[in-house]
């Protein structure tokens, strides 16, 4: 039976799910900037929001790229 990872399946599942609010917040921010006159307070708390998305996703992939490093060691240490 294959090994699963969950701490890195779980890290994967959380920045794909970011991603999608990302790309669903850039949409709004097209759709208002569409606008015959958008509302810039709007504007602006959809690009702060999509800004802390950003961050998130950010933060979440560095923790990934650590836990999956340090696999790797102790599987070369195992080996």
């Amino acid at each position: 039976m294959p090994r699963t990872n969950a701490p890195t399946d779980s890290l994967q599942a959380r920045i794909a799910a970011l991603r999608s609010r990302h790309a669903e917040v850039d949409a709004q921010i097209h759709a208002e900037q569409a606008r015959p006159l958008p509302g810039m307070a709007r504007l602006r708390l959809l690009k702060r929001r999509k800004l802390m998305l950003k961050d998130e996703m950010t933060y979440y992939e560095g923790v990934l790229r650590t836990l999956e490093a340090g696999l790797q060691v102790r599987a070369e240490q195992r080996a």
